[in-house]
Formats: structure tokens, sequence, C-alpha cells
């Protein structure tokens, strides 16, 4: 398949620009997605880390606060119950202070909004039991008759004789996860080491007892495998909705703070950073592909001028002028191809001229020759032989033949310059393709070849210079049994057609080879015959054919196939 400069030259500039755009684009887009991944994964982990440091500090903060006062165990029982008020103003999340003696046994309990309490646990409290010997304590998850989570916070008094113990309520939990902002919809939850859910947004699933250890990033905690941007958990939620989570440990209490978000709002930047890519590359490529084809229409451009110059050249015209401006070479090649032009005009005027003075020059001898061999044949200068005879018919049918020659010759130089005068007359066409099929019949018989016609009933005249369309039948009717063998068939029909009279002269003889076809009414365009290296005619007859049709306003044209024989159609407009 042949391709176009055009298209070549877009297809190199494709390869050498917008390729390897659209290839950065893939890179680009590669490695900003795994680097926007990342910084997300990092952002939400952040997130998380900042909402477990907050748990983590304010459990810190409660703890201090009870080792600041763990010297309580010294002062009066009155004074110990001011100090369990103070405690529980400055520990909001505290619900009771307990004073435990070195047994495990409340000695005392102050409530929140209750005071002293009598409701005391009369036995030794096995996890009170090892205080002493330690720094700090923190009980499992309890949960209270209203079914809410706690845990008991105990540091050993300072004289090691007891412990300064206080109830922890989850409720201020509640609120710091319900404050944290996780993205447009996320949300955050606390679970402990089995699962079980001790925090929420939405407290009745704590108060439910809800254990989340099915949730992928709860089996994560579980099972002690660290988040990474390689790996982050991803699955559908209870609603269906698909999430990504994160989990931050709380070390002391053995429990994690796990975010959830949405996985489209988490991967929203990456599909917008995906949608800007794409429309920027796509963007600069169309511009570098418009760039690019004006850059080739520009080079195109040009060269399709001279492309035209150079076919219309080939054709025979040669007085071109090509506008082509481009300050470049290509100018140059132009304004040299104007000149090469205006040569070749000045040549072929030159030719002409001479070829048209010795044609018109050859017409005298040949007129003296053609009257010497009348003259000689009409037997004034004594009889000749036959043999004699047949030699002077010979001479006169040879310069015949050289007249009508030396005669296409001047009248189609005529009819390229335009001044050719047409003497048209109306006449019947059938009438005269029967005068010629007559005219041949002899001629076709000796060569043992047939001549028949067919025409249609209704025929209508036509307007046109009756001595050269029969010059036009004449050429055609020859051709076709010139190149017809012996045995073969012309048929000359005609008919009407569409407002024109349709003349076809066909022949079953060797047929015009298909490179032909085209150039076979081109002036001095002979067809070589490569079976039996025998030329035909000088090429003058189709062209002589061709002006005289178009000058009339007609058509001609010519169907072929090789050793099927031709036909050759042309057309003259009906006389209405």
């Amino acid at each position: 398949m042949k391709m176009s400069l055009r298209y070549k030259i877009i297809s190199i500039f494709i390869l050498a620009v917008v390729l390897p755009a659209l290839l950065f684009g893939v890179v680009l887009t590669s490695i900003s997605r795994r680097s926007l991944k990342n910084s997300i994964f990092y952002q939400q982990q952040e997130i998380v880390k900042r909402l477990a440091d907050r748990i983590n500090s304010q459990i810190d903060r409660h703890q201090r606060l009870l080792v600041v006062y763990r010297d309580i165990s010294v002062l009066s029982r009155g004074r110990q119950i001011d100090v369990a008020k103070d405690i529980l103003l400055l520990g909001d999340s505290f619900t009771e202070i307990s004073l435990v003696d070195s047994r495990g046994v409340e000695v005392w309990k102050y409530k929140r909004g209750e005071g002293l309490s009598r409701d005391l646990y009369g036995k030794p409290r096995r996890e009170f039991l090892k205080i002493p010997q330690g720094n700090f304590f923190i009980s499992q998850v309890y949960f209270s008759n209203k079914r809410h989570p706690f845990i008991t916070l105990a540091v050993p008094l300072s004289n090691g004789r007891g412990a300064l113990a206080a109830k922890l309520d989850f409720d201020q939990m509640w609120e710091w996860i319900a404050e944290v902002k996780i993205g447009q919809s996320g949300n955050a939850f606390v679970v402990d080491k089995k699962g079980n859910l001790l925090a929420h947004m939405e407290t009745e699933r704590v108060l439910a007892h809800s254990n989340f250890q099915n949730l992928p990033v709860v089996e994560d905690f579980i099972n002690g495998r660290e988040p990474s941007p390689e790996r982050w958990s991803r699955y559908k939620d209870e609603r269906g909705e698909e999430v990504v989570a994160l989990y931050q440990t709380l070390p002391k209490l053995g429990w994690a703070v796990i975010t959830q978000i949405p996985a489209r709002e988490v991967y929203e930047p990456i599909r917008s950073m995906y949608n800007n890519i794409l429309f920027w590359t796509l963007f600069w490529t169309v511009v570098f592909l418009i760039v690019g084809y004006q850059l080739v229409q520009r080079i195109i451009g040009p060269l399709s001028l001279l492309e035209s110059g150079t076919r219309q050249i080939s054709q025979g015209r040669l007085d071109i002028t090509l506008d082509i401006k481009t300050g470049d070479e290509i100018e140059a090649l132009a304004q040299n191809f104007e000149k090469m032009a205006l040569a070749l005009k000045k040549l072929e005027e030159i030719k002409q001229d001479l070829t048209r003075m010795i044609i018109h020059d050859l017409k005298s001898p040949l007129s003296g020759i053609m009257g010497s061999l009348d003259y000689l044949e009409s037997g004034m200068m004594g009889e000749i032989t036959p043999d004699q005879r047949k030699v002077v018919t010979l001479a006169k049918k040879s310069s015949e033949s050289m007249l009508e020659m030396i005669q296409n010759l001047l009248d189609v130089a005529k009819m390229e310059e335009g001044k050719l005068e047409l003497k048209k007359e109306k006449f019947d066409i059938a009438a005269l393709v029967q005068e010629r099929k007559q005219q041949f019949e002899t001629l076709v018989k000796n060569e043992q070849k047939t001549i028949s016609v067919d025409i249609q009933a209704g025929v209508p005249p036509v307007s046109a210079e009756k001595n050269l369309i029969e010059r036009v039948l004449n050429n055609l009717i020859s051709n076709a049994v010139h190149h017809t063998s012996g045995g073969g068939n012309i048929v000359v029909s005609v008919k009407k057609i569409e407002g024109f009279v349709e003349v076809r002269v066909s022949d079953d003889g060797a047929g015009i080879p298909p490179e032909y076809l085209e150039k076979i009414f081109e002036k001095f365009v002979q067809v070589e015959r490569k079976k039996v290296q025998l030329r035909t005619g000088a090429g003058l007859g189709l062209t002589f054919c061709r002006m005289v049709v178009v000058t009339h306003g007609g058509s001609i044209r010519v169907e072929s196939e090789l050793n099927k024989g031709s036909s050759f159609i042309f057309t003259l407009p009906a006389e209405q």
C-alpha cells in the first residue's frame, strides 16, 4: 500500500514527538500514582496516629493525676475525701475514686455525683494484690450495669500499703472519636485485642457489644501485621461500600484505633490526577499534531503545486505559474521550475512552427507525386503492364495515407490552437456509417474478415462537420480492420442515449494492454504489440479522433481486454 509524503512526514512526526509525549504521560502517571498513593497512605496514617496519641495522652494524664496523689494515705479520712473530689474535678473521665488496702479490699469509694458510697466490695480484689509490686495498673475492659465499657486505673500508695484506684469511663473517649474528622465521610473506632468494639461514633454499636474481629483491618491488628502502602486493607463495610482502613496500636492498653474511609474518597486525588494527566497529555498531543500538520502543510503545499505543475507539463500545458513564497529552497526550486517550463514552451513553439512549416511544405511535392501517379495510371504516357499498375496503385495508396497523416497533423495543430472553424451541417450519421461499411467491405473481404452494422431504429441526425466525422469513422474502422486477424469480425453499432448518438466500433482482435488505455488518445503514443513486434501508425489518428469529437461537444473512450478485442465508443450531441 502506497503512502503519500504527507502521511510519511506526519508518521515521522508522531513517532518523534507524539509517541514520546504519550510515553512520558504513561511514565509520569505511574510514578505520580505511586507517590500520590504513598502520600495519601501517610496522610491517613497521620490522622489515626494523632487520634491514638490523643487517647494515649488522656490515659497518661489521668494516670499522672493518680500518681500526684499517691501520698493520700497519710491524710485524715476527711482530707482523703477532699482529695478524691479534687481528682474527679481534674480527671473529667473518672467516675469514681477508691482507696484499697494492702489486702486488695476497698477502704472507701467516692462516686461522681453521688458522694461517698456505702456499696463497698468487701472481698479482696485480685487485680489489686500485685499493685504494690509495680508502678501502675490498668485493668481489662468491664461493662457497667448500663452496658457502658470502663477500665480501672490504679497506682500504689507511697507507703506501699495499698493503692489509689479510679474507674475510667469511655464516655469521654466516645466524644473524642466523634470529634475527629476523617475525610468527608470516614469514621474511627477502637477495638481490643479480641475485636470487641470499645468506642465508636455510633454508641449503640458499643452498647450492643459488637465484635469486629472479621474485618480485614482488625485481623491485621490481631495478627500483628503492620499496615503499608503496598498492603492497605481494602474491603466492603456493612453498608456494602468499599472502604480503606488503617490502625494504630495503643501499647499501654493493648487496643487499636482504626480509621475507615470510603475508597472513592481516598482515591479521588488519584482519579483527579489521572484525568488531569490524560487531559493535558491529549491536549498537548492535539496541539503538537496541529502544529505538525501545519508544518507538514507548509512543506507539502508547495510540493503539491510543483507536482501539479509537472502533471500539466506532462499533459502539454507549458504556460504555468507557481505562486510559491516559502523563502527557502522550495521557492528557489519553483522559480527554476517556472524557468524550465518557459524554456520548454519556447522550444515547443519552435518545434510546432517547424513541424507545421515542414508539413505544409510537404503537401506541394506530395500533390505533385499523387498527380504524376494519376497521370501514369491514366495511360496517357502509354499502356502499363499489370505488374506496373500494382506498383502504381500501391504508391497511390501510400501517398493517400501520407496525405491523410499530414492533414491530421495540420488539423490537430489547428484544434490545439483553437483555430479550427467547424462547418456544421445536419446529416444522418446512420447513413454515413452504412457508407463507411460499404467502403471497407472489399478490403475486409480480401483479408477474409467480416464487417457489419447494427443501427437502432429512430436514431436522430447530428449537426457536425461531416468531413471530420467521416475521417473519425475511417480512422476507427481502419484500426479495427488492421488489428483483427483473418476470420475476425468488425461491428459498427449506432444508438441513441440521453440526448446523444453513440457510435461503437468493435473488433475481436488482440486488444490493448491495460497500461495504455489512458494514454492511447495522446499525441504520438503508439502501442507496441510485443508478440509480433508491430507498431500501429504514427500515433496521431486517435488523437485526431478525440479532438474532433470533443470539439463537437461529445466524448470518446475505449474498452478493451487482451486477446478478446477492443471497442472504441464516441458520442455526438443529437439534433433535437
